[in-house]
């Protein structure tokens, strides 16, 4: 399999895009909950201002991931983009499993709320829930592309 971009090999622009996305979403992800446990070692939960460095983790990946597909795109430049029948197969597929994921990962902050617990653990166990799903969404895409679907 071909390396980051790089069209070569087979690698569609749908693929190359999963890529782009999964590496947005584990970078910001990663990054937001390193920053988070640094911050709770020495600050309590309550007191904790973490609103601002969500938003900004949110906001990277965003940007992360424009910019990852721009460079896909120019990578595909003077190829065929069109996604062919394995691209929405494992499209298909792939979005599935993660919305189960999801679906269940979305039942902790859902319990937390109903047990009324601080608004730091539910809006950051939401996050989470979000970053795991679509990171394993990222991965089980991969795994499909890999075993040809």
């Amino acid at each position: 399999m071909s390396t980051n971009f790089d069209m070569g090999e087979m690698m569609t622009i749908t693929e190359a895009y999963q890529r782009a996305y999964g590496f947005a979403s584990f970078a910001t992800a990663a990054a937001y909950f390193v920053w988070l446990a640094v911050q709770l070692s020495h600050t309590p939960a309550a007191e904790l201002n973490y609103v601002p460095a969500m938003l900004w983790a949110i906001g990277a990946s965003f940007v992360i991931n424009s910019l990852g597909r721009g460079s896909a795109a120019h990578a595909a430049k003077g190829t065929d983009r069109r996604t062919d029948e394995r691209d929405r197969d494992v499209t298909r597929r792939g979005d599935a499993l993660s919305f189960y994921v999801f679906s269940c990962l979305a039942a902790v902050p859902l319990v937390l709320g109903l047990l009324e617990v601080d608004p730091f653990w539910i809006t950051n166990s939401l996050f989470g829930a979000f970053a795991l799903a679509a990171v394993f969404g990222v991965v089980v895409k991969a795994v499909f592309y890999a075993k040809v679907l």
